[in-house]
């Protein structure tokens, strides 16, 4: 891939030196008008003087026959300037071929007001006369934009022509004689130059419109003003504006010229301010920018109220500070790195030095030529082009940065979800076999409380930097990224998590044993502020399954990592796992399920050990369709929580408890209660005590039969809550138990402050409890207590008849388990009561 790139690129430098000895060849043949002038072409000899009249008064015949008051000296010397005043051109023009020659004289001044030209023969006498300049109506095209006029040199004769310029702009007129031939290629030249211009300006103008509607940037609004403004600019100077806009348009543009020059200024700060992303910084050189391109505006509006000779001056000192601020400006980005300013750096390189040589060329510094003529245009031409250059080479940048933002997490610089989800679907295209390994700093979220968000990312960084270097060495996991600079094996998820996909086929065990080789080799530990931290690791394996669902896949992996951090290895794979994974799939199925009453409740029944008589049951959620029933009932109450359907299935579980109570009614057993399990969750359900004795009033049922189960979770949670919901159960005679009694930290404090009338035993010391001692000791203790507090006691988890007559010497009052039977559907249970 490398050895292509490089390929490329040579190709693209091969084809730019060829466009570039095109060009210039193209070049060569444009820019040598000016060297065929009659004088050098034909037998004719020239002779030039020139007066300067500052009162503007004197006329032709005052101009020509005061010999001793003209300048004999080479137009080029003329103290042309801005100041008002008239000036007098003779060319004495003397044939001494012996043939007529056709002569085309060319006024190189489109822009100038008034052009008097006077063909004179040899004794003064008025041959012709014509008036150009662009005040004067009813010239053709050509004459607006080529100033010249026709005339025929008699052999062996002499002539005189003489121009009287009369302008309040740039007076500055240069005076070239061509013969026909020559004329035809110089207006060729200039209409090639003219039509190359124009056409390369409009395209880029055009092609920038269209990224503007596309990535709605202002700065390509910017660049289109530039373009505009050098357009009309340089159409004013050379007269190829004449062909783009309206007459009137034309004249306009002529007549405030200094406008035109102040647009293109103020374009080219904007451009370079909005560019080099100035505004998004408000910073003290965005505030300068802000000023020097209100001092602009303001001045170019005075310039429709101050003559063109003052304007022009202040204009250049203006020009000035433009350049000092757009240094400023370009110096601080390119010290701060800003890598793809390079091709905007580089057009201000022509641009200066075709600044430089029309001032020049004016002030008489450099020859008067078609070249430097044009000089300006063609730095104008290369600035646009190279400019254009820099705006794809920002939007390629942008490009990148916001692939980098998208693949990257922007606090640790590390992949993100979004390359491990491309690789895993790159791999599944290929068919080729792939594994989400997941590698898990174990708490961190715990850490995350204590650490500052730099001193957590740096603690992310340190482990991944080691988690990379171990992979490094193993070839089964493959490269996330793309990038030839650098490779990467792993991504961050987050939450201490890690990721990374193994491409080998193998089983389970021996991927677990190859990340347990690598986890071993992580840190141990990590020092904060001179804290040592202990570092420990969970990974979690899932294995792809034939559907290709990355969102799946990535699940299982994140189920297997919390079964591993459960695990005495910390490591467990997808393929332990038989259940189906918990997803929105699963959770809109359940939804479903419970409109349309697919579950089920079963009941398991709980007994009077003095008595031995089933005094109720505990209902208990199962989802009986061959495709759910191995479903694990904890994770998908989990998932219930997670999605929100919670609330939904627990008032389905309280009405279907109901309904089984009415049934229970039905078959003589008015004494028997239902026990129903409630979470913290089910407290968000709004007027949730009303709903139950709404309940009990629509199925007319006792409400000492119906009972809630309370986890201490739920008590921590919503402590407030949670008592005025008993107090409200209390009031309407529901009856409330305490489950999984002995595993928090608060149970006796539980006793002290809530309404209970149950406790229940939690199971985990019951299953063996004919053996441990100190679980007898727990269990006896607490039944004794309870009942010192007047609460009666269910133990459940009972599955043998020693445990039964155990609890029975211990004083236990009622039991639950396996042992009396297993939560059976309610038809199966009614069975079960009757034969017993």
């Amino acid at each position: 891939m490398k050895h292509h790139s490089l390929s490329y690129h040579f190709i693209a430098i091969f084809i730019l030196f060829v466009l570039l000895f095109v060009i210039g060849n193209y070049a060569s043949h444009l820019a040598t008008p000016t060297k065929y002038t009659i004088d050098k072409t034909t037998a004719i000899y020239l002779k030039y003087a020139y007066f300067i009249d500052p009162t503007k008064k004197h006329s032709l015949e005052q101009v020509i026959t005061q010999p001793d008051a003209m300048i004999y000296k080479p137009f080029n010397e003329i103290d042309w300037n801005f100041e008002s005043r008239n000036y007098w051109l003779i060319i004495e023009l003397d044939n001494r071929s012996t043939s007529k020659e056709k002569i085309v004289a060319h006024f190189d001044n489109p822009m100038v007001d008034q052009l008097n030209v006077y063909h004179l023969d040899k004794h003064n006498n008025i041959i012709h006369q014509t008036t150009l300049g662009d005040t004067e109506l009813g010239l053709s095209l050509l004459q607006y934009s080529v100033p010249h006029i026709r005339l025929s040199l008699p052999a062996q004769s002499k002539q005189k022509l003489v121009l009287k310029i009369d302008t309040t702009g740039i007076s500055k007129t240069p005076v070239n004689l061509y013969g026909e031939a020559e004329f035809q290629e110089l207006t060729r030249s200039q209409t090639a130059i003219w039509g190359i211009f124009v056409g390369v300006l409009i395209m880029a103008a055009l092609y920038n419109l269209v990224l503007f509607f596309g990535i709605r940037d202002r700065v390509y609004l910017v660049y289109i003003g530039y373009i505009i403004s050098a357009i009309i600019l340089m159409g004013a100077v050379l007269g190829f504006g004449f062909y783009l806009w309206p007459l009137s348009w034309q004249l306009f543009f002529h007549k405030y010229i200094v406008v035109s020059n102040y647009a293109i200024a103020f374009f080219t700060l904007s451009f370079c301010t909005m560019f080099l992303r100035y505004h998004k910084e408000q910073c003290w050189r965005y505030k300068l920018s802000l000023l020097l391109l209100g001092l602009m505006a303001i001045l170019a509006v005075s310039c429709f109220f101050i003559i063109e000779s003052i304007a022009a001056p202040v204009f250049f000192g203006i020009l000035v500070l433009l350049y000092i601020v757009c240094i400023i400006l370009i110096y601080k980005k390119l010290r701060s790195g800003f890598r793809w300013a390079k091709f905007y750096v580089i057009s201000w390189i022509p641009l200066i030095i075709g600044a430089a040589i029309q001032p020049l060329e004016l002030t008489g510094v450099l020859p008067y030529s078609f070249a430097t003529r044009h000089a300006f245009l063609a730095a104008i031409l290369c600035e646009v082009i190279l400019m254009a250059m820099a705006l794809a080479d920002r939007v390629r940048y942008q490009r990148e940065r916001a692939l980098y933002h998208a693949t990257h997490t922007q606090q640790t610089k590390l992949l993100n979800s979004a390359m491990l989800k491309q690789a895993y679907m790159n791999l599944e295209q290929e068919q080729r076999p792939n594994t989400i390994c997941l590698i898990k700093l174990r708490y961190f979220n715990s850490l995350n409380t204590i650490l500052s968000p730099s001193q957590a990312n740096g603690l992310i960084i340190h482990v991944a930097k080691a988690l990379e270097l171990q992979l490094s060495n193993e070839r089964q996991f493959i490269n996330l990224d793309f990038n030839l600079d650098s490779s990467s094996k792993i991504v961050d998820l987050g939450t201490g998590i890690f990721a990374c996909i193994s491409t080998k086929t193998q089983s389970g065990e021996s991927l677990s044993l190859c990340l347990n080789k690598t986890v071993k080799s992580l840190p141990k530990q990590y020092e904060v502020q001179g804290l040592n931290l202990q570092l420990k690791y969970a990974v979690g394996i899932s294995f792809s399954k034939t559907n290709g669902n990355f969102e799946a896949s990535l699940q299982r992996g994140y189920l297997t990592l919390k079964q591993a951090k459960n695990s005495t290895s910390n490591i467990s794979n997808s393929q332990q796992n038989t259940h189906i994974t918990m997803d929105i799939g699963l959770a809109a199925k359940l939804q479903q399920a419970i409109k349309s009453n697919q579950l089920a409740m079963y009941h398991q029944p709980q007994i009077n050990v003095r008595t031995n008589q089933v005094i109720g049951s505990e209902v208990l959620l199962r989802w009986p369709t061959p495709e759910h029933q191995h479903i694990n009932i904890e994770e998908l109450i989990l998932l219930a929580e997670r999605t929100g359907l919670i609330n939904e299935l627990t008032l389905w579980v309280i009405e279907q408890a109901c309904q089984d109570i009415v049934e229970l009614n039905k078959h003589g057993f008015n004494e028997h209660t239902v026990s129903v399990n409630l979470s913290a969750k089910n407290l968000s359900i709004n007027k949730l005590a009303e709903k139950i004795e709404n309940a009990l009033l629509t199925y007319n049922i006792p409400a000492k039969q119906l009972k809630f189960e309370l986890t201490e979770t739920a008590l921590v949670e919503n402590q407030q809550q949670m008592k005025s919901f008993m107090e409200q159960l209390q009031k309407l005679g529901v009856h409330v138990i305490l489950d999984d009694f002995g595993t928090g930290y608060s149970s006796l404090n539980y006793l002290v402050n809530y309404t209970f009338s149950n406790l229940k035993i939690d199971k985990s010391f019951v299953l063996d409890l004919t053996t441990n001692q100190s679980h007898q000791v727990i269990v006896k203790t607490a039944i004794d207590m309870a009942h010192n507090l007047g609460l009666s006691v269910t133990v459940e988890g009972v599955e043998d008849k020693g445990t039964h007559q155990l609890l029975i010497e211990m004083g236990a009052n009622n039991t639950q388990g396996y042992y009396y039977s297993k939560a059976i559907p309610i038809t199966d249970y009614l069975q079960w009561l009757r034969a017993c």
